[in-house]
């Protein structure tokens, strides 16, 4: 496998030089028509739409991207186990490698490292006990809390099925190296007893990984919360940097957080630093994405980020490739 396209990054990111990852594929696939599937989200789109799925890469590298994020954020089996499309977890993961590629071959010219992206998107069919998804399904709309919650319960019950997770995420890095991606980007890890499958899965890859952490509001006390969690402080999930990952990052996180969230993750890691929020709230089930937000406005905020240290930037759900082109712009 060649690393060509990661080194350049990497020496890029040594030299203290800005790197720019893409910006959101879930949101820009819905804005560009592509049906979101109920359990599986975006995941499903890459063999649905994926003549869509390709020309949003596209984009995003014609803006200046130099990092593309593969889409299968939710595209693990056990996320998809409860979708219209558990039967077709290997080709909804190999057509998204596939449109990644066929994008980046598009631009012989530049050098372009693809991040095969892994979430912490889990669903009841990890949990033991909850083996239907109708009783899944009745459980979300009788209970509107989140799935991280949902799962962070069935820990504390001890029915948590890591064995099961852990193949899954092994199944989907196999993918990856087959179809030789560049690194591994773990996405919204949120919380370290739940993460641990996917940390694991990366780290044992053999590929390089950057490491995306999420935080989520102030408490009434001033104390920064993990994500989608009322009770758990976002210095908490700090425990999961160690210093096998490449970088890390604050990613899919509010704007208004993410100043604070860094210097929380700064504190913890010297090494390279990334950010990537998102430009608006989730109250399940839908986005609320601040229309008001503007390409300008998200790069002034970035600035503020760089002076941080921040030295891979991107954007994140609510955001396309007209941000990842002023970041070009801006920062380049």
């Amino acid at each position: 496998m060649s690393m060509e396209n990661y080194k350049y990054i990497q020496d890029k990111l040594n030299n203290g030089k800005i790197v720019i990852l893409d910006g959101a594929n879930g949101s820009e696939l819905e804005k560009r028509g592509a049906q979101m599937d109920k359990a599986g989200w975006c995941g499903p789109a890459s063999i649905t739409h994926p003549k869509i799925l390709e020309s949003i890469h596209k984009d995003y590298i014609a803006a200046g991207a130099e990092v593309i994020t593969t889409n299968t954020f939710s595209s693990a089996r056990h996320v998809l186990e409860y979708s219209t499309f558990k039967d077709q977890t290997l080709a909804i993961n190999e057509k998204a490698m596939e449109c990644a590629l066929s994008a980046r071959n598009h631009f012989s010219n530049k050098k372009i490292a693809i991040a095969g992206s892994i979430s912490l998107s889990l669903v009841a069919d990890v949990i033991d006990g909850i083996n239907d998804p109708a009783e899944f399904r009745d459980y979300m709309k009788t209970d509107q809390r989140s799935i991280s919650k949902f799962t962070e319960e069935s820990i504390r019950e001890g029915s948590f099925n890591y064995n099961k997770i852990l193949k899954n995420f092994n199944e989907q890095i196999s993918i990856f190296k087959k179809y030789n991606i560049d690194l591994i980007i773990l996405e919204m890890i949120i919380n370290p007893s739940i993460c641990k499958p996917a940390i694991d899965a990366a780290l044992a890859s053999g590929l390089p990984v950057w490491l995306g952490l999420s935080c989520g509001e102030e408490s009434e006390e001033g104390d920064l919360l993990a994500f989608e969690n009322t009770k758990m402080k976002f210095s908490e999930t700090l425990n999961t940097i160690t210093n096998d990952f490449d970088a890390v990052l604050l990613m899919h996180s509010e704007t208004k957080n993410t100043t604070k969230g860094l210097r929380e993750i700064r504190s913890k890691w010297n090494g390279h630093l990334g950010a990537y929020p998102h430009k608006g709230t989730y109250v399940r089930p839908n986005w609320i994405f601040d229309k008001n937000y503007t390409p300008e406005m998200y790069s002034d905020n970035m600035q503020d980020w760089v002076n941080q240290g921040v030295r891979i930037i991107g954007s994140c759900c609510g955001m396309g490739p007209e941000y990842t082109y002023e970041l070009k712009r801006r920062f380049s």
